[in-house]
């Protein structure tokens, strides 16, 4: 059963926002009485003549689509399993007896399934079912043999072949542009049906992957000095400044009352020290007092 993480509810949004006008977006679906749920189900307007070409994501996909469309996504996270290809397929004939009133043949019903990568997983499962996979150029696929047309997509290259930034997310790429941080930071802000999304399975593996395509000034923005700074120790702070730059965030007195009185004595200026009487050396600790007498030329009488 589909999992509903930040990576489905993100892609989901990704696809609603870009889709051309020609196509209804309804996720999470309900495919039977039991707990089953297509990731996307995508219907083909009859109000809106045909007009795939004014896709701003996954834009050679389109054209290839029937009247309605199952779609299955896999996240970079856990990409294709065994399995998943039979599970769209059995969701394509769910949504046909749900809808057969509508699509009066197969051919009107099309099936996709959005990989993160191509890999072995899916190449035995293609041929454990018997089915051919034909690639379509532009990390775009289509599997013949099964009752319904399966068009594969494959995220890490079509966001490439089609320089789609906002496809990254949802590829093993990092992001090459801040807008698709914005789109994830207003996604996030603007819907208000969403859970607490750091209770989400996929919430810590997202907020990883846009650190990691972040400067390290983005990285601080935003951020309290005591954020900054988490987790380093003392010393390891101060070693970025010179010593000059630390010590004029303190006054004078915060200075000198970090020092015994003899280290004090010790930051006097020689022209000082030699005013002091022999009497008062004699009372200093003798390290002390044999550092002063050096520095003055005064030797023990």
């Amino acid at each position: 059963m589909p999992t509903r993480d930040l990576w489905h509810l993100g892609f989901a949004r990704l696809i609603r926002q870009r889709a051309p006008p020609g196509f209804l977006v309804r996720p999470e679906v309900p495919l039977s009485d039991e707990p089953q749920r297509a990731d996307l189900i995508l219907i083909r307007r009859e109000d809106v003549p045909p007009c795939d070409g004014e896709a701003q994501v996954l834009r050679a996909l389109w054209p290839h689509l029937g009247k309605d469309t199952v779609l299955e996504f896999k996240s970079p996270v856990r990409g294709f399993r065994r399995t998943d290809l039979k599970r769209l397929v059995a969701y394509g004939a769910q949504y046909h007896v749900l809808e057969d009133e509508r699509l009066l043949s197969p051919g009107e019903l099309t099936l996709v399934l959005v990989v993160p990568a191509r890999g072995a997983s899916l190449d035995d499962e293609i041929a454990r079912m018997g089915f051919r996979l034909t690639w379509l150029g532009g990390g775009y696929g289509r599997i013949d043999g099964g009752v319904y047309t399966v068009f594969l997509a494959v995220t890490d290259e079509v966001s490439d072949e089609e320089r789609d930034d906002f496809l990254r997310i949802f590829s093993h790429h990092e992001c090459q542009t801040n807008e698709a941080f914005w789109w994830w930071q207003q996604w996030r802000a603007e819907d208000v049906t969403m859970p607490d999304i750091k209770t989400m399975e996929g919430y810590e593996d997202m907020r990883r992957k846009f650190a990691e395509s972040l400067t390290l000034e983005e990285r601080l923005a935003g951020l309290a000095p005591e954020q900054r700074l988490a987790g380093l120790a003392p010393e390891q702070v101060l070693s970025t400044f010179s010593p000059e730059q630390v010590l004029s965030t303190f006054s004078p007195e915060q200075v000198l009352s970090t020092f015994s009185p003899e280290q004090r004595l010790l930051s006097l200026p020689d022209d000082a020290l030699r005013a002091l009487s022999d009497d008062y050396l004699r009372s200093l600790p003798a390290d002390v007092q044999e550092t002063i007498r050096k520095r003055i030329g005064r030797p023990n009488q």
